[in-house]
């Protein structure tokens, strides 16, 4: 059913043809470990965490409810942002990320505004509109990233309390905790990744509602092409070609669902750049009088080869695996369901190990300079497809089948805990100001595979 077509019984986990959820739960579960994550995340969104990233972001949503347009030339919050993810097209000034996601927040600051309370008003009417934006779309996407991740776990032969311990564990201990109190967009499209395969993997063809299903799942894949465009688009490329060879067939249903939210991006960002490709398709946009890319601040040079980048965005300080160790669990998972090709995983397995290829190329040697994530903590142009990647970590841990080997695992979740907690008082400044003054993120640098950072701004 869906990618997973058999039952696996408790001998090691060999698979045999029955039934999709070998750990059914009520769904109530998942949710509920789903309001108990962003209930934590609550607290820490009080006190707004910004960065020109967010200012950005909001600058646009500000543009678009009170003065009905995407330009930001006329925004109060301009001056003081020094926001450089600015572009400049024709006469005006854009930010330079996605519209969707704005867009998105501006149904919520919609709601806001006639209420007297806006971004450019008081200070406590700012943390206000920061606190509702944060938590309605980024605190309610967290939650949703879990109770995907829970219902996903059904298919995995593991005690049920420990599915709900290491769900849970996923939340505190990786990037989904830090970024879930600021406003940004992979933590956003994380949960619709995580949406879209579960729904792909738990989808019973004999129901009655296959067609919303699917569509729904397509609906999930193209607003997470519109709002983190890299692993967005490849899920929806990959999903879409998994459908079309199984069905031998186009999958209509999932592609319609697709369609509504890059129709909306193509009118949005047309009104931007002229057409339906990103700002950073245009880097002439960037060079403008007063650009911070410009300044000698902002200017880009090479500093060290790109496979040596390589290493540093996995295994560096701020790399992907340092952050969230548990992932070295993630070969070992994938490994063993791609090692025999009737795992019923194994397209499963096949889509993500080709996404995670595809997207460390991509940022490694892809992207026009490698200090693209900034000041921000972590390597978070990964989170979306983190939580696909700890659901095969788990397979991973429930295939070697040991004590002691749980017993790491739940170290390793641990350990992300410490970096994620620690970001999340500050998601949009590097780990290293961390371990100056946290004795335990510190201790923990000192264990960095490769101890070196090309970082110069």
């Amino acid at each position: 059913m869906g990618f997973v077509m058999s039952k696996f019984n408790q001998n090691g986990g060999v698979p045999r043809a029955d039934s999709v959820l070998v750990r059914p739960v009520h769904p109530i579960r998942a949710w509920l470990l789903g309001l108990i994550f962003a209930g934590s995340l609550v607290p820490f969104t009080i006190a707004p965490k910004l960065s020109g990233n967010v200012s950005s972001r909001y600058m646009t949503i500000e543009g678009l409810v009170e003065r009905g347009t995407l330009a930001i030339d006329a925004s109060p919050l301009l001056a003081g942002s020094g926001s450089p993810d600015v572009v400049r097209f024709g006469r005006h000034l854009y930010s330079d990320k996605p519209p969707v996601l704005p867009a998105m927040g501006a149904g919520v600051y919609a709601i806001l505004v006639p209420l007297g309370i806006r971004f450019s008003g008081s200070a406590a009417q700012f943390v206000l509109a920061n606190l509702v934006l944060v938590i309605s779309i980024v605190g309610v996407a967290s939650a949703l990233t879990l109770v995907w991740l829970r219902q996903l776990l059904q298919t995995i032969p593991i005690d049920r309390r420990l599915a709900d311990l290491l769900t849970l564990g996923f939340g505190f201990g990786s990037l989904l905790f830090t970024y879930g109190v600021t406003f940004n967009n992979h933590s956003v499209a994380a949960a619709l990744l995580t949406g879209c395969f579960a729904l792909a993997i738990l989808e019973n063809p004999d129901g009655k509602r296959v067609k919303f299903t699917r569509a729904l799942a397509g609906f999930l894949a193209g607003l997470a092409a519109t709002i983190d465009l890299p692993p967005g688009a490849l899920l929806l490329a990959g999903i879409a070609a998994w459908q079309t060879v199984k069905f031998r067939k186009l999958p209509l249903p999932f592609l319609a669902g697709a369609l509504p939210p890059l129709l909306l991006h193509c009118l949005l960002q047309s009104a931007v750049t002229g057409s339906p490709l990103p700002a950073e398709m245009y880097p002439k946009a960037f060079e403008y009088p007063g650009s911070y890319w410009m300044t000698a601040a902002g200017a880009w040079k090479e500093t060290v080869p790109r496979w040596q980048f390589g290493l540093e965005f996995l295994f560096g300080h701020q790399g992907w695996f340092t952050i969230t160790p548990v992932l070295f669990f993630l070969p070992v998972g994938l490994a063993f369901v791609l090692a025999r090709r009737t795992d019923p995983l194994w397209p499963a397995a096949a889509l993500i190990a080709g996404m995670v290829l595809v997207l460390v190329v991509y940022y490694v040697w892809g992207v026009r300079r490698t200090d693209f994530a900034g000041q921000s903590f972590g390597t978070r142009h990964m989170l979306a497809i983190t939580p696909l990647c700890f659901f095969f970590a788990i397979v991973g841990l429930q295939r070697l089948h040991r004590r002691a080997v749980t017993i790491v695992f739940l170290a390793l979740i641990a350990a992300g805990g410490i970096y994620a907690v620690s970001g999340a008082n500050d998601p949009w400044s590097r780990v290293e100001k961390r371990a100056q003054t946290n004795t335990a993120v510190r201790m923990l640098q000192k264990l960095v595979i490769y101890p070196w950072s090309s970082y110069r701004r």
